[in-house]
């Protein structure tokens, strides 16, 4: 047999200070090397082939994991990481189902055991560690008693089984199989109710002759349990009852896991706590209830915040809040927002303004329903013309089920429309209502699943004496390659139409357009639709769609290829005999922790005699 031998070597050093696009912040002076500090080198040799199990086993090495931060404090502190070395690396060996290996360590060419913590070491010392895995072991018999029955309720079938995660006769005998065999086992009962279920006993026996693992294990259920009264800790000046409210877990109901993650994110969702875990209690009662408990630590009552956004054809724009998270001891929010944008003069009368004061009780029917109560003003100046507008609105919006959120609101404005030909006064009432599915892993930066939004505004405009609807589907999807963040393809599409009066008899803040940094980038902010004596005009219909591919270069700096297309148009559906509008450009994305910078550079494609050559959009998230 041929056995392969990987070296992997290391020195031990200080970490490098914070860094962001080449420059360096936070960076302090250099503190002096502590003179009784024990610097080393490790050298890892592996005796295999297999270039995945040496990194795997290396790995497992904390010497070589921690060769590049600061040296252990002491000589005794670095020969207690020598002595660590062997469990961890046994540890390892199990984990891909080696049950018969040899670690040999060395320090400075001795047994580690034999160096007094006092003896003074080369500094640095140099380290071997040598590694035989030996012969990979199978599972022999496989014997697992006490599992839960089988159910026919959807919602607790187990989403993993010891057969589906390798625990058969055969297979790869590695120890994390077994583990997570185990909580598979326990997470069946917990499914049916049975919240103190636990291994209660596991037999793993290695017969080296034939390179196999025996293992058994026998599983209590412990009885069965429904939720008991809900307590509170941790409050000050949310109302405790309140809160235990918003878990949503009603006593004499049957425990069940999913309830206890739902209630978690219910109490997140509020926006007060800092942290809020539910605790279950160490035993069930004789009456079967388990105590539930909500450990809650509060938020300051106050923020406030602001943003900033930039492009070369709609200039800039900046924004502000405060907000108040707990009016009134039930996660009542108050909030106040301002926005200021356009900024690509210096006349004030070209720019954008709009303000508004939000009320948000969360709570209202049940625990998952909000009231929202909305005041708000906009003054919008265009090319084509100036739209001042205020409006006022109350509505609910209500969690159907994890991912899936409706809203449906009473909504009356008044707007007034300037243009060169004349002024009109709008006065409009509408019920918009939405419904959303969200599946995606991440709000700022996704890269599974999709997203899409149907809305629905029945309308009625009092100084034309016009009814109609105003319709509108958007949808995302995305797709990992890699299976991470590494390279996503991403997709986009919208489609919208008015239902009713003429083009005209509308607010041009209820009319489509197209273009800008969230819909056809390379041109300006709603800069496409139809025209009417040689200036844009909102449509009654659009269209839009775009494709993105997401590609990291480093671990924080990624390219985004895209296309956009999309217009709006003057009839009630799109018309695609027209010309769709088309914009391609790369963006680069900084990944900052909380969501990425986006910065994205675009031409227009098939532009018009007043488009932009080239436009370029900054901005917190992706376009998408």
């Amino acid at each position: 047999m041929m056995i392969g031998t990987a070296a992997v070597t290391g020195t031990a050093a200080p970490a490098a200070a914070f860094e962001i696009f080449g420059w360096r912040f936070f960076e302090d002076e250099p503190e002096p090397p502590n003179p009784d500090a024990q610097p080393y080198t490790v050298d890892v040799t592996v005796a295999t082939e297999d270039e995945d199990l040496q990194e795997t086993l290396s790995t497992s090495s904390l010497l070589y994991a921690q060769r590049e931060e600061d040296p252990p404090p002491s000589t005794a502190s670095f020969l207690s990481r020598v002595n660590a070395e062997y469990g961890r690396i046994v540890a390892g060996l199990y984990s891909e189902g080696f049950y018969g290996g040899t670690v040999e360590i060395r320090v400075d060419g001795r047994d580690p055991a034999t160096i007094e913590p006092d003896a003074a070491l080369p500094k640095p010392v140099p380290v071997t560690i040598a590694i035989d895995p030996g012969p990979r072991f199978a599972f022999g018999q496989v014997a697992i008693s006490g599992r839960a029955p089988a159910t026919s309720d959807p919602k607790d079938q187990p989403e993993e089984t010891p057969e589906s995660l390798g625990l058969v006769p055969g297979s790869v005998a590695r120890s994390g199989i077994v583990l997570s065999s185990e909580r598979a086992l326990v997470d069946a009962w917990r499914e049916q109710g049975h919240p103190k279920a636990e291994i209660a006993n596991r037999e793993a026996i290695a017969d080296h002759p034939s390179d196999t693992l025996d293992v058994a294990i026998d599983v209590a259920s412990g009885p069965r349990a429904v939720y008991g009264p809900v307590g509170v800790t941790g409050t000050e000046r949310m109302d405790p009852a309140f809160v235990a409210y918003m878990t949503n877990l009603k006593p004499g109901a049957e425990y069940d896991p999913d309830d206890i993650e739902k209630a978690q994110r219910q109490l997140r969702r509020l926006g007060v706590f800092a942290s809020a875990r539910i605790v279950e209690g160490e035993t069930v009662g004789p009456d079967g209830a388990l105590p539930i408990t909500a450990n809650v630590a509060e938020r300051p009552l106050r923020v406030i915040g602001g943003g900033a956004s930039y492009s070369t054809v709609d200039g800039a724009g900046v924004e502000g809040y405060w907000e108040h998270r707990n009016l009134f001891g039930r996660a009542e929010k108050f909030r106040l927002e301002g926005r200021v944008g356009g900024i690509a003069s210096a006349d004030p009368e070209d720019f954008s303004y709009s303000a508004a004061a939000t009320f948000l009780k969360p709570g209202v029917l049940t625990p998952l329903t909000d009231l929202t109560a909305e005041l708000s003003a906009r003054r919008e100046p265009l090319d084509a013309y100036t739209e001042n507008t205020v409006r006022a609105r109350v509505g609910l919006a209500h969690e159907f089920y994890e991912g899936l959120t409706g809203t449906i609101a009473a909504n009356i404005e008044a707007a007034e429309i300037e243009d060169p030909f004349e002024t009109r006064q709008f006065l409009l009432a509408s019920l918009p209502g939405t419904l959303t599915y969200d599946g995606r892993d991440d709000e700022f930066n996704p890269t599974t699943s999709f997203r899409t939004t149907l809305g629905l505004e029945p309308f009625y405009e009092f100084n034309y004496g016009n009814p109609g609807l105003i319709a509108d589907l958007e949808a995302s999807t995305y797709l990992s390659v890699t299976g991470d963040d590494r390279l996503v393809i991403a997709a986009r599409a919208a489609i919208g139409s008015i239902i009713g009066p003429p083009r005209e008899e509308v607010p041009a803040s209820r009319l489509f357009f197209a273009g800008g940094g969230g819909s056809v980038r390379g041109f300006e902010y709603r800069s496409i639709g139809p025209e009417e004596n040689g200036e844009v005009v909102g449509g009654r219909s659009y269209v839009e769609a775009s494709l993105e591919v997401r590609a990291k270069v480093t671990e924080s700096l990624g390219i985004v290829p895209f296309v956009d297309v999309g217009s709006a148009f003057a009839s009630s559906l799109p018309d695609f005999s027209e010309d769709l509008k088309i914009g391609a450009g790369l963006g680069i994305r900084y990944d900052t922790g909380i969501g990425p910078i986006r910065v994205d550079a675009a031409v227009p494609i098939n532009p018009g005699e007043d488009d932009p050559s080239f436009a370029i959009y900054i901005g917190l998230g992706q376009a998408f």
